[in-house]
């Protein structure tokens, strides 16, 4: 694996289908790199501008769907090359911790100085019926 691959796939820009890629330009020079998936999908919509074949065939030839031209397509026509940059998938923060649950354990922890989260925890499903997992709270904690 190379410094690039590297770099690519821990910036969440290495394109894991890149073995679907067929597109000509991916063979003219190293220049173009069918393992970064921002090049392949902004190659993908510059090819289809052109109309070198239709949305399928366009689409095909770079690993992707016609449905998922259409979104590439228009996050481009929406934001740019930035859109084409893939955003990370799932949750962004913990769903359990309203302000209540933060407010809970901001006071237990303050009340009981070496309450551990699976103390924490414990007390908050009691008391207040919410099951908060203790590493959540032991993330919560250690943020703060």
């Amino acid at each position: 694996m190379s410094v690039k691959d590297d770099y690519l796939k821990k910036t969440g820009c290495f394109y894991e289908n890149h073995a679907s890629v067929t597109a000509e330009i991916f063979g003219i020079s190293p220049f173009f790199d069918k393992r970064d998936i921002v090049q392949v999908k902004y190659e993908m919509v510059r090819a289809a501008s052109k109309r070198e074949g239709s949305i399928t065939e366009v689409a095909s030839a770079y690993g992707f769907s016609r449905k998922s031209y259409y979104q590439i397509s228009g996050a481009f026509a929406e934001g740019g090359i930035i859109a084409l940059v893939p955003k990370k998938t799932g949750p962004k923060s913990p769903s359990k911790l309203t302000l209540e649950v933060q407010s809970f354990i901001d006071s237990f922890s303050s009340e009981h100085k070496n309450a551990k989260s699976t103390e924490i925890s414990a007390a908050l499903e009691n008391e207040k019926g919410v099951k908060v997992h203790p590493r959540t709270i032991y993330r919560y904690l250690k943020k703060k």
